[in-house]
């Protein structure tokens, strides 16, 4: 939340929609989901970032911890994320993106994939896709998950 400051601007009434599935009992349900792969990488044994996939290419969840940006953790998670969709014959991954996150993602290879569109309240997203290549080879370090 910190760290997409520019995006939302502090606005309650977008905090609190674009909040409002974030709480334990929707990501337990997401983790027990057989649609979904989750990654979760901690540190000291605390969660310091997470990634889902849904089996459709949609990445769902992908977040770092604040003071945990630009150590690899959002790469190590990504490759784990893009390792499992590999073999699931993906022609692509999507997401949508916050327009503090949009240099990450195309560091990552990821291309705009569409208009910008508003999401909650003052929140804007930016829709993004990644072509995957069936040969390439990826190695993801195992750090957790589902």
């Amino acid at each position: 939340m910190v760290l997409c400051e520019a995006d939302h601007k502090n606005d309650g009434a977008t905090l609190d929609r674009w909040l409002a599935n974030k709480k334990p009992a929707s990501f337990e349900s997401w983790i027990a989901n057989p649609d979904n792969f989750c990654v979760v990488a901690e540190s000291e044994g605390v969660v310091r970032g997470v990634g889902l996939l849904h089996c459709s290419g949609e990445v769902r969840l992908f977040y770092v911890s604040p003071g945990y940006q630009h150590r690899g953790l959002g790469r190590r998670i990504h490759s784990a994320l893009e390792s499992h969709a590999l073999p699931l014959g993906l022609p692509k991954l999507r997401l949508e993106s916050t327009l503090f996150a949009c240099k990450f993602y195309e560091a990552l290879g990821y291309i705009p994939a569409g208009a910008e569109k508003s999401l909650f309240g003052l929140l804007r997203v930016y829709p993004y896709e990644k072509p995957l290549q069936p040969n390439s080879s990826i190695h993801a370090t195992a750090f957790g998950g589902a």
